[in-house]
């Protein structure tokens, strides 16, 4: 009965010491990596849907233009809701360089990125004069579109 009792102390001695060993590698050691700055952009584009908040079009407001924006990223691709000619309903996406500042979307238009967890700013420009006659400038030049949750 004695080595039972050994037997099963030994094995609750065993798994105890594994349970111990086992949690405390987990927590933020100093050795644990930090995610790369592609990372921590894309978490925070993907985390939900992006509402429009402002355009600036060469610096004139052209928010009520693009009414009802919104974009939601994934890992690699986008969708848009009335988008109109300068975002388009869907396509995919991909980070320029490593620092993720910028990104490239499949139809060759690079965006400056700056988001938080909250906000999102895009900047890009745009060469063309896609909405229609009778407006100067209606399209084209720097745009700055600013996004929140």
């Amino acid at each position: 009965m004695m080595s039972k009792s050994i037997s099963a102390c030994s094995v609750l001695a065993t798994v105890a010491l594994l349970s111990v060993l086992q949690l405390s590698g987990c927590g933020g050691s100093k050795n644990d990596p930090t995610p790369s700055a592609q990372d921590a952009v894309k978490a925070k584009l993907i985390a939900s849907k992006w509402n429009l908040q402002t355009v600036l079009v060469d610096g004139v407001d052209k928010t009520a233009t693009y009414f009802g924006l919104n974009v939601s990223f994934t890992a690699t691709n986008y969708t848009s809701t009335n988008g109109k000619a300068l975002w388009p309903a869907s396509g995919t996406w991909s980070f320029v360089d490593a620092t993720g500042k910028s990104i490239k979307r499949d139809d060759g238009i690079e965006m400056a990125v700056d988001v938080s967890d909250t906000s999102l700013k895009l900047s890009f420009t745009w060469a063309k004069n896609t909405l229609g006659g009778g407006r100067a400038q209606s399209g084209s030049g720097q745009h700055v579109r600013t996004f929140g949750k």
